[in-house]
């Protein structure tokens, strides 16, 4: 009787199994580390949550992705080169940190050259990202994802920027490299170098007087405790770029690697909506905690990217013919 009972209610437990966790097995064949700079509840780190669910999901469990947030990895360019040897499988970090293994992505970073963001992602999403990915493989990687991370804008304790002229003077820290601090020098500005982590005591103490950076940036830094002033400047989006380490990716079987890129896919396109809701949300928060916001006029807009392409020489002149043409082409999709 026991016999019989067990024959009975086995099947039925596995078969309830089943269907709970959708006919996925215990145990991946393939476990692969997944690295993330910044904290779990920023549109990335959540975005990096819902990718590895996905994988779990279209592989049948067959692919586990750990996501290790905040760094604990290792640094950026740490964690980069170990994707290059196959010791991390995946790479989360904002595009000028892979420029100094494929110098043509800085054409992404040229300031003025997106008019939003949907249009920056329907390049990276087609051809010309296909492009960027064919370099990458020569590096060992394969860029699987380009995540939002939102248009980046002045701060300052001076004044709302308004007029071109309201830039002028301030001493501001800006992404590193040098067409951004070509650009900031020709607005009349003075571009300091500052690491991220040193940002907040230079701005508290008056090192320099301004910063630029998007809201949730801005919000995470604390950075609104030491500024007064918030002016949408819009004048670059540094997207993030998720690579995969191409040991890993010819490791899996052809049908894992298809799996893989449609979950990146899809994991792509909720991060872009979530960033985009987290943006508006942390907008609110910064004006409601005192930081005076404002839009800037079109016309000054205008000025500012005028003066942007007289700098995209520093970029566009180390690149060959074929990367001249496509800093043109976008430059016309802009318009």
């Amino acid at each position: 009787m026991v016999k019989r009972l067990v024959a009975i209610i086995v099947p039925i437990c596995m078969l309830t199994i089943l269907l709970i966790t959708g006919g996925r097995g215990q145990c991946a064949e393939f476990t692969l580390k997944f690295a993330n700079p910044v904290p779990k509840d920023h549109s990335w780190g959540k975005g990096a949550e819902y990718f590895a669910e996905a994988v779990a999901e279209v592989t049948n469990g067959r692919v586990e992705v750990k996501v290790y947030h905040s760094g604990t990895l290792g640094k950026i360019r740490e964690t980069i080169e170990m994707a290059k040897n196959g010791s991390v499988d995946f790479v989360l970090a904002g595009v000028g940190h892979y420029t100094a293994y494929i110098p043509e992505l800085g054409i992404v970073l040229l300031p003025y050259l997106w008019k939003d963001g949907q249009t920056m992602f329907q390049v990276l999403d087609g051809p010309i990202g296909a492009k960027f990915n064919e370099l990458a493989n020569a590096q060992g990687l394969e860029i699987t994802g380009w995540w939002d991370n939102g248009f980046r804008h002045v701060s300052n304790n001076r004044g709302p920027i308004v007029k071109p002229e309201d830039i002028r003077g301030l001493k501001i820290r800006t992404l590193p490299t040098k067409v951004h601090i070509e650009f900031f020098k020709k607005l009349g500005c003075v571009p300091v170098p500052i690491g991220w982590t040193e940002l907040y005591q230079a701005l508290q103490q008056g090192v320099v007087d301004a910063q630029e950076n998007p809201p949730a940036m801005v919000y995470m830094g604390k950075l609104h405790e030491v500024q007064k002033y918030y002016s949408l400047t819009s004048h670059v989006n540094e997207p993030g770029m998720v690579v995969m380490s191409q040991i890993t990716y010819k490791r899996l079987p052809p049908e894992l690697q298809l799996a893989v890129k449609v979950a990146a896919q899809k994991a792509s396109l909720w991060q872009r909506k979530e960033n985009e809701k987290d943006n508006k949300e942390v907008m609110e928060k910064l004006i409601s905690e005192g930081l005076k916001v404002n839009e800037v006029p079109a016309d000054t807009i205008t000025y500012f990217r005028n003066v942007a392409f007289t700098v995209y020489g520093e970029v566009v002149d180390k690149l060959n013919p074929e990367f001249k043409r496509i800093v043109d082409m976008l430059k016309w999709y802009n318009r």
